[in-house]
């Protein structure tokens, strides 16, 4: 399935966090996907960055 939705993690440090979700086909590979997660919120990228 392709498309974009939101997905909720709940990290064990950081508590609840959303993520938008990108999904794409990769041109000659159906059996491939490109998966891309990105934060919802400044807040959320501010915490995770912390981790980093």
């Amino acid at each position: 399935m392709h498309g974009e939705t939101v997905k909720h993690i709940r990290h064990p440090v950081l508590g609840p966090l959303a993520f938008e979700y990108s999904s794409f086909a990769v041109d000659g590979r159906p059996d491939l996907s490109l998966v891309v997660y990105n934060p919802t919120t400044p807040g959320d990228a501010q915490r995770i960055g912390a981790l980093v």
